[in-house]
């Protein structure tokens, strides 16, 4: 009986080891930014996002906000092109003072995603940090898309 007990710790053990080890390596590994970013068209609320902080309502967190989905679809396609690879808090803070943005999908029935995004480094709240590989990341398109929806949606 013993013999038995010690077989199955040991078979316990080897199999924890073995699925942290594939966690560990699924986290790590190189992905497509989109995969990353939570988004459920079935259960989508609105859409916001925030260019230049400075421009933001006293009275809201953000610079614009929809609840149409091909505006969140159009980010996230653009967002599709970058490879993107885990890192650590520390990494990420050296870029902090970037360029960067941000936008919340938000959710009926799930947690929102909140994303900050900067030329070459991606935050996912909460706690999960990213390098672009393929970067930096076109400030350019994104400029030019806040200034398309900022005019629609501004004044939500």
């Amino acid at each position: 009986m013993y013999r038995n007990k010690r077989k199955y710790i040991w078979i316990v053990i080897i199999a924890s080891i073995i699925f942290f080890s594939l966690k560990t390596f699924n986290d790590y590994r190189e992905r497509n930014l989109d995969e990353l970013i939570s988004y459920k068209p079935k259960d989508f609320y609105p859409f916001a996002f925030t260019k230049d902080r400075e421009k933001v309502p006293n009275d809201r967190g953000y610079e614009w906000w929809t609840d149409e989905q091909e505006t969140t679809e159009e980010l996230l396609k653009f967002l599709a092109q970058y490879r993107v690879k885990r890192i650590n808090e520390e990494t990420y803070n050296v870029h902090l003072n970037s360029e960067s943005f941000e936008f919340i999908i938000s959710h009926s029935k799930a947690n929102p995603a909140i994303v900050q995004v900067m030329s070459n480094n991606v935050h996912i709240f909460v706690g999960n940090y990213y390098e672009v590989l393929n970067g930096p990341i076109d400030m350019e398109w994104i400029t030019n898309y806040n200034e398309k929806y900022l005019e629609k949606y501004g004044e939500n």
